[in-house]
Order: C-alpha cells, then structure tokens, then sequence
C-alpha cells in the first residue's frame, strides 16, 4: 500500500455518491464534461484548449444548491445576482459531509456547486476504491487544476450566478484542488483550502492575476506534512499572493469533517467540532471580505 494511503482514517458514513445522503434529494444535478488526461498539455488558466479533440473528456455530474431553499431550483433570478461557491470534495467523492458545508454556504447567501472531481464512471463505495481514485489526482496536479477548473466554469454558466463574484473551497484533495485553481490564475475572487496539499509539481503561472487565499491547517496532520507549510508560504510570497494560513495546533487532519468521529488518533484522520466552527467562521469572514475589497 502507498503510504500516503496509510491510516487514511475510517469512515462511518456511506461513501457512496448520493448512497443515503439526506441532503442529496434537495440540490439538482449539474452534469458537464472534464479533461479525461493533463497529457501534452501546456499549463494554462484556461481550460478550453483542453477541451479539443484529441485530449479526450470525463462525464461529471455535480450538485448545485441555491439560496432560498434547497428544493428552490427553479427560482434563480436573473444572472448576475448570486456569489457562487466552487465546494470540491475530499478523496471519499461527494457525500452528505459536503453537501452538509453546502447548506452553510447556501445560508450565508452563496449558491454552491458541489464539483465531481473523479466523474460518473468512478463512484467509490467503500475506503479502498476512494483511494484508488484519489491516487491519479494527487499525483497528476495539472489534471487535478483541470478537473477543478472545469467544475468552476460549470458553475459560471448556471443562470442566477454572478460568474464576476465566485469563490472556491476545498478539503483535503479538494482543498490541494483549490490551490491549483489559485495558482493557475483562475478567475476566483477568494479561495479557501482545509487542509488540502500544499505542494504542487505545478508552479504558480507569472502574471497571473492570484485571488486573496485562506489555508486552514492541522498540527497532527498525517497527509499534509508540516514541513510543507514553509515552502508554500515562500511560494504564495513570491507570487504576490495575499495568503494566510492557519494552523490548529491540537487538530488533525480532517478536523470538518463528522464522519470520521471524534475520537483521536495521530495516525489517522478526526473530527474537531470546536476547530471546524473557528475555521467555518474565519471563511465566512474571509469570503465577505474577497467580495467586498475586490
């Protein structure tokens, strides 16, 4: 076994995409296409040259949730009205953990899209096929930033999204996702990792336009060693990126996430509720502040 996979935490929720989640029913599916491969392909913020015949495409389907109600699907109001929120999910795929940080987003005003970052044809139903999706994503970033970039676009093309005022958050292989939408210059006016990776085999595009970033850390993280923390802060630096980043002392990695349970382990990853509500704040904050000083 890899041993970035080793003691990835268990997992007392259903794993599978929609399987028993209660909050699935009340969002709509959004189906759209992603780059099947980062193969021969130049770097770039923009995704549409990955697009064209020869590089080949994924089937995704994510989950949009609007303000004013879940089930209000079909009250968007016009285009242009509503911040929307790129939520990209951890190595277990959509489930009701995201769907569950959806609805504080939607209550705070934001429409979110719920990204599928892996596509319809890979839905993990237990630890070691989510591993086994998750492996070609973490070692592929350039394809990691494509699938993310394609979600956001998905979202920039729902009717009632200000597709001028989006922003992006990520746990986890979601949150290392939201970093390469950073450093590729992606048109996000903030962007919020969780414990997501640091480092990146993709360096940040020069003069690229980079949004404000908020990173969330944990200081008994057994994925995101801290060693990595020092060389991303030169990096953001360098770039000119407004960065900060947190670290939780006394929290582990996947301190957001409920369905790990409470219950410490240095090897694995738990659930902080006290440390998931500061960070839940500190976003909250930090998104009004992206829309409001950009």
């Amino acid at each position: 076994m890899d041993r970035k996979d080793v003691g990835m935490g268990a997992w007392s929720g259903a794993v599978g995409l929609f399987a028993d989640d209660s909050l699935a029913w009340a969002g709509r599916a959004v189906a759209y296409a992603a780059p099947a491969s980062s193969a021969s392909l130049a770097r770039s913020a923009n995704v549409e040259s990955a697009s064209g015949p020869g590089y080949g495409t994924v089937a995704c389907e994510g989950r949009l949730f609007l303000p004013g109600g879940f089930g209000a699907v079909d009250r968007e109001g016009p285009r242009g009205g509503v911040p929307g929120v790129l939520l990209l999910h951890e190595y277990t795929g959509l489930g009701d953990y995201l769907f569950r940080s959806a609805a504080r987003l939607v209550q705070a005003g934001y429409a979110v899209l719920c990204a599928d970052l892996y596509g319809t044809a890979l839905r993990p139903t237990n630890i070691e096929q989510a591993r086994a999706c998750l492996r070609p994503l973490r070692d592929d970033r350039a394809l990691l930033h494509l699938r993310a970039r394609a979600g956001l676009d998905a979202l920039a093309g729902v009717p009632g999204v200000d597709a001028a005022r989006l922003l992006a958050m990520g746990f986890s292989l979601g949150g290392g996702a939201t970093l390469e939408l950073v450093r590729a210059g992606a048109p996000l006016r903030g962007a919020a990792s969780m414990y997501g990776y640091l480092s990146s085999s993709q360096p940040v595009v020069p003069g690229a336009a980079h949004c404000p970033v908020l990173v969330h850390l944990a200081g008994h993280d057994h994925v995101i060693p801290l060693r990595d923390v020092e060389p991303f802060v030169r990096e953001m630096s360098a770039a000119n990126v407004d960065c900060r980043v947190v670290l939780h002392a006394g929290a582990g990695h996947g301190f957001c996430n409920a369905a790990y349970g409470t219950a410490f382990d240095a090897e694995a990853s738990w659930h902080c509720p006290r440390t998931e509500a500061r960070a839940w704040d500190d976003v909250l904050c930090f998104f009004t502040e992206c829309l409001k000083n950009n």
